[in-house]
């Protein structure tokens, strides 16, 4: 599962209790939020609360922040927490369900490897989870390992075995329901979903729809249950041939919109989004809005169509994420004045009521349209990136007038970036009144070029003795110069100095995969053998930004320089040997390739090295077999 877009850092209360701070915690993974989920237990886990946390509320804690983890995709890293929670309490010491949970947490993420695997790997791995699910069912005797276990033995192709679990929890789940009195008691959700589950391993499709149907009474803002349930249906269907569509649909999740358009112009003043128009674009938005249960809206806020389609997702309850191509007082003045001072107004109070702000570039416009690229696919990847996380419908809006043109940004880049990237546009057509003249009223030329960097160094180097230096050239560097050479001219620069590496390659998924490769192959080489130190490791730090191209007078060579060596440089202190950091808005153009066979994991907010910023971070990892050149 890819994570969600970038959320606002969480900040615990100073006077919060431990069971204000689990809630919290619960309330995030439950809507989905599980990078603030994330950092809400790590803020928790350190906090001094008063009275101090009891053994039990502090493995909570524990649990759900490897749990947010796990649901974010990281189940590498989740696994490797996993382990340790074990150790905290003896079972017979925490809550029944606490118990089961922490028991099974290993069984869960096994099962999230095995669900993301290969078909022709997934039984043998389906098995591994089926027999550890199982073996906390045994020991605890609770329905969630048990149809767990039910499951993924019937994806492992074991179905007697399947059937016979699936009856057992059937049993243990109608005692469980018994004993449910609140219908909003978050155990009346679970509860029904696992008879649903156990109903579909037996093959009773329709009393698993209404079982479904049970669970949603009063759940329907639970997004994260909601997703984790419909993508283990999905897997079982697939198992059972079942279509999974109608099944999933019980569970509707809101849709993620991203949206775009035309600016506006004064009355009377020629323009592609002509002023008299407006009211009935902003009805027709509406209109589409409404006609789907949109809850996330993506996108930037310029006047016209940005802000009219933001203010009436806001209306109707979906949350706005921004996405602005850089300071905010500088776009106000190049893309909201223009419309007028109303436009002004308005964009403010959309600013303040969205619940996100991202600022893409934090150097000046300088007439360069570029940023407005960069900005609105950062845009179109976060709500990619998000629609991914909820297991939701993710679609563009664009008030859009036919001329599709040749823009370095704009409403046609962006609609053919989306489709691009396999998504589907609902566009509400206007007429403009600008006659032959298509250009966008910001400057089209382009000074910056959007490019992926890479900063790398390797762990150990400086224990090597000058005996060493021809052994490490040839052992680590000479591989590394030779992943390089395959790439050809997607690497516009390489440079060494000593232990350190510096890459700039044209875009973020040539940027991901030679990251990759440069990990993989650097795995194969068996440095003790060559006789340098088998702990040695690179650490790679990852991000895609507008940079400039520049001649080097001291290298006497062309470079590409910016602000974003900057953000790069300072993630690779950060990032474990043998892995790969990537920022976020690395991360949301590399989904917007949906064959790149690389996808970013969400890793936590982390502070990036010398206090340059706090920022969230991801993992890059390899999904099936990512094409090399």
């Amino acid at each position: 599962m890819s994570p969600p877009a970038p959320s606002a850092k969480f900040s615990l209360s100073p006077t919060a209790s431990g069971t204000e701070a689990i809630s919290a915690i619960r309330s995030l993974i439950r809507r989905g939020e599980y990078l603030a989920a994330y950092d809400a237990a790590e803020e928790a886990e350190g906090h001094d609360f008063h009275p101090p946390l009891g053994p039990a509320a502090l493995a909570e804690i524990r649990y759900l922040q490897v749990l947010a983890l796990a649901r974010s995709g990281s189940s590498r890293r989740a696994l490797a927490e996993a382990a340790s929670l074990t150790t905290l309490l003896p079972a017979d010491q925490l809550p029944p369900a606490l118990a089961e949970d922490i028991a099974a947490l290993s069984a869960r993420v096994a099962k999230e490897h095995a669900l993301q695997a290969p078909l022709s790997e997934r039984p043998a791995l389906a098995a591994a989870a089926a027999a550890a699910y199982e073996d906390v069912y045994r020991r605890l005797h609770r329905s969630y390992a048990g149809v767990n276990a039910a499951t993924m033995w019937r994806i492992a192709g074991q179905t007697g075995r399947a059937h016979q679990l699936a009856r057992e929890v059937l049993e243990i789940v109608d005692q469980e329901l018994a004993a449910l009195t609140d219908r909003n008691d978050a155990n009346h959700y679970w509860a029904w979903a696992t008879r649903a589950e156990a109903l579909l391993v037996l093959g009773d499709t329709a009393a698993a729809m209404t079982a479904l149907g049970h669970a949603a009474i009063g759940h329907k803002d639970d997004l994260g249950p909601h997703a984790t349930t419909r993508r283990q249906l999905r897997h079982l269907c697939e198992a059972t041939g079942v279509d999974p569509g109608p099944i999933v649909e019980v569970l509707a999740q809101p849709d993620v919109v991203h949206f775009c358009g035309h600016m506006t112009a004064p009355a009377g003043t020629p323009s592609r989004f002509p002023h008299a128009q407006q009211a009935v674009v902003a009805e027709k938005v509406r209109e589409r809005l409404k006609a789907r249960p949109v809850g996330f809206a993506h996108g930037s806020l310029a006047c016209g169509a940005d802000i009219i389609i933001a203010e009436i997702a806001l209306e109707l309850g979906a949350e706005l994420h921004l996405v602005l191509p850089f300071d905010i007082e500088e776009f106000v003045e190049i893309s909201v004045a223009p419309g007028g001072p109303e436009w002004v107004e308005r964009f403010r109070r959309c600013l303040t009521a969205a619940t996100s702000v991202t600022i893409a570039s934090d150097s000046a416009y300088s007439g360069d349209a570029v940023l407005f690229a960069y900005a609105a696919r950062i845009a179109m990847g976060q709500a990619m990136n998000r629609a991914a996380s909820i297991d939701a419908r993710t679609w563009q809006l664009a008030v859009f007038d036919g001329e599709m043109g040749g823009e370095t940004g704009g409403t046609a880049h962006d609609i053919s970036q989306w489709r691009h990237a396999g998504g589907t546009t609902d566009v509400i057509r206007i007429n403009s009144t600008r006659g032959g003249q298509t250009t966008s009223p910001f400057s089209l030329t382009s000074r910056r070029v959007i490019r992926s960097v890479l900063f790398g160094d390797f762990k150990g180097f400086s224990r090597l003795r000058d005996e060493h230096i021809k052994l490490f050239l040839a052992t680590v560097m000479q591989p590394v110069a030779e992943v390089l050479d395959r790439y050809g001219a997607h690497v516009i620069v390489r440079n060494t100095w000593g232990d350190g590496l510096f890459l700039v390659l044209d875009d973020a998924v040539n940027g991901a995969r030679c990251a990759l490769d440069l990990q993989e192959r650097l795995r194969s080489v068996d440095l003790e053998a060559a006789g340098l130190p088998s702990d040695m490791g690179l650490r790679l730090g990852g991000h895609t930004a507008p940079l400039v191209s520049v001649y080097d007078p001291v290298l006497k060579a062309p470079m590409e320089m910016g602000r974003g060596l900057t953000r790069a440089a300072r993630i690779e202190p950060r990032t474990p040997t043998g892995e790969v950091y990537v920022t976020a808005a690395f991360a949301a153009l590399l989904r917007l390739d949906p064959d790149c066979g690389v996808m970013p994991e969400y890793v936590g907010h982390l502070s990036t090295a010398k206090n340059f910023e706090t920022t969230p971070m991801y993992l890059l990892r390899r999904q099936g077999a990512a094409a090399r050149p």
